[in-house]
């Protein structure tokens, strides 16, 4: 932190002292014949500080053996448990801390170093994960930088362009064979989840939690206390996704059992995050299905519910979307239906 002092030089002129310290790092000061000198000196030090510019002696040494995955591990157990999505964060990190580039020295992080982390990536994912991936890395330097006190270099890369919203939804023909395709699977759970997720329009993380607790058949409602947003919502059931809920119901083991998975509505996949997006696109590859996502269900079952004829505000309860532009984003009507309107 900078401070300021005035002083009385040896000639009685009056002169500004600023002293710049930080943990870690070498603390400098320098003296000025005019405050806003002494000012815009205390703010190039401190951003030298932020960098990593400024590394005396005594903050290279108490930092020179912290590596890239040093500040990564530290993030995976410190940060993302604090985060609902943090357990995909923390599989991420431990594959990258298989790779070369965590081992470089915190101190010789460098822009160059990041940029072939991303090329080499672009080369096997969508540029949308690559661009998940970065805000990660970016989150934990900054974690680091800023609460730990650790001088990481600043490393500004430029990020691959954003992939175009995608409005893939199920053609003629697909969800019967979705169905056909479902009676040859042998999770006997994967058709009414495919049918839930039409029907509720919910995530698919959403769908995982949903236990028994929150199912009232009696109302025709379900309840999705822990939501992407953190917002809970109660949503409507249809007939259609009563019915599969009462099928997954038949597939519910013994009341006796105390494992806590057997409470989840979709048990057979609660434990694995991503069984069940595996399990569909084995589904979808079966079926003869090209270029269809297990979310691109949430896609469709909001489109269909437009279609229907709820209304916006409707459609956003059951969706759990809270802006008229990410329903637009996931509702998708088709051309055709659009021109048999218009006549």
């Amino acid at each position: 932190m900078a401070t300021i002092a005035k002083r009385t030089n040896s000639s009685g002129q009056s002169v500004y002292q600023a002293k710049c310290r930080r943990k870690g790092f070498t603390t400098q000061s320098k003296t000025f014949k005019t405050l806003a000198d002494a000012k815009t000196w205390a703010r190039q030090i401190e951003r030298s500080f932020d960098t990593g510019e400024a590394l005396g002696t005594k903050g290279r040494a108490a930092h020179s053996d912290q590596t890239v995955g040093d500040i990564l591990k530290r993030y995976r157990n410190e940060v993302c448990p604090l985060h609902r999505g943090g357990e995909i964060d923390k599989e991420r990190i431990d594959a990258w801390l298989e790779m070369k580039w965590t081992k470089t020295p915190i101190m010789e992080l460098s822009p160059t170093i990041l940029a072939k982390f991303r090329d080499d990536r672009l080369r096997t994912v969508s540029a949308g994960t690559v661009l998940r991936e970065l805000n990660i890395i970016r989150a934990a330097l900054n974690r680091a930088r800023v609460d730990w006190e650790i001088p990481v270099p600043e490393c500004k890369i430029s990020r691959p362009k954003a992939p175009a919203a995608r409005d893939r939804r199920l053609k003629a023909g697909e969800f019967d064979k979705l169905m056909q395709g479902c009676e040859r699977a042998r999770n006997k759970q994967l058709r009414p989840a495919v049918i839930l997720a039409i029907e509720t329009a919910a995530r698919q993380g959403e769908l995982l939690k949903l236990t028994w607790a929150h199912v009232d058949f009696s109302a025709h409602v379900a309840r999705f206390p822990i939501t992407k947003n953190g917002t809970p919502r109660t949503i409507p059931l249809s007939t259609r996704a009563i019915e599969a809920l009462q099928e997954l119901q038949m597939d519910r083991p013994a009341s006796d059992s105390t494992h806590p998975k057997f409470g989840h509505v979709l048990w057979r996949y609660a434990n694995d995050r991503s069984s069940l997006k595996h399990a569909f696109a084995r589904l979808t590859k079966r079926a003869g299905i090209e270029g269809l996502r297990f979310h691109d269900l949430r896609r469709e079952g909001v489109s269909r519910m437009l279609e229907k004829g709820l209304n916006i505000v409707e459609v956003s309860q059951v969706s759990g979307h809270k802006t008229l532009s990410m329903i637009q984003r996931y509702a998708a009507p088709r051309a055709e239906d659009i021109a048999m309107k218009l006549g």
